[in-house]
């Protein structure tokens, strides 16, 4: 609760009270009121609802030149709600800015700045080309292990048998159209983890004392050639045994 007290005293010079009509009867005027928001109050002793404001102020001010302005009090919110806020207001924006991210890899040439889709993912980062690279090798990765199974299951022969490439290859052609339409997905899934590949290249930075282009060229080697050959050998041993065919032919 807040105090308003003052008190009904007269001018020094002619002796006019500033208080004409609010509780003439008491030998002072106190006022307690309870803080809620804001609220603004009369200072000018002038209001028909005092002791909050009505603007009378700015008539009195105009009639006798005076400059009496209302007293403006807020309370403000506890820390934990205003940091409670701040955080859900930063999870809305970070949302907005993944879909609005995912939103404009869709767009296609000659809309807004005009250009493509890999023009536009550039623009956005190294992050972003980083990790579309490795989406796009590891769903190639899971178009190979997919093939590899279904032709192995359909044969009972592996793909490494001779003359069982080229049939092989058809059921993977397969696959890689089914990837290209799914396009727009790998773009969306690069731009919602491409923050973590920044997160990548700042740790080797970090950790190792390297430049920053060299940091760069150890998450490319890492992530994109020593993890795409991982991902397709353990993809290709997990369908060869799911088949119950060995990756390579016995020899006769």
């Amino acid at each position: 609760r807040l105090p308003l007290q003052t008190s009904s005293t007269s001018l020094a010079a002619g002796g006019n009270r500033i208080n004409q009509s609010i509780d003439l009867d008491s030998p002072k005027v106190a006022t307690m009121d309870k803080l809620e928001g804001k609220k603004v109050y009369c200072r000018c002793w002038q209001s028909g609802t005092f002791p909050l404001c009505d603007g009378a102020h700015m008539s009195h001010n105009k009639e006798t030149g005076d400059n009496v302005g209302p007293l403006i009090l807020s309370v403000a919110k506890p820390a934990t709600e205003e940091s409670s806020t701040e955080v859900a207001a930063g999870g809305d924006d970070k949302k907005s800015s993944i879909l609005d991210k995912i939103k404009s890899i869709f767009k296609g040439k000659n809309e807004d700045d005009g250009l493509t889709t890999k023009e536009r993912l550039a623009k956005m980062g190294l992050s972003a080309l980083l990790s579309y690279g490795w989406v796009s090798n590891m769903s190639y990765a899971v178009a190979l292990s997919l093939s590899w199974y279904g032709f192995s299951k359909k044969t009972g022969l592996s793909p490494l048998a001779p003359g069982q490439w080229k049939p092989f290859l058809a059921v993977y052609a397969g696959f890689y159209v089914f990837n290209n339409i799914v396009r727009p997905l790998r773009f969306g899934l690069s731009v919602i983890i491409s923050r973590y590949f920044d997160n990548f290249v700042n740790f080797i930075e970090d950790k190792t004392k390297l430049s920053r282009k060299l940091s760069i060229g150890v998450v490319v080697f890492l992530a994109n050639v020593v993890g795409t050959f991982a991902a397709m050998g353990g993809g290709v041993l997990i369908a060869s045994t799911a088949a119950g065919v060995p990756i390579f032919p016995p020899k006769v």
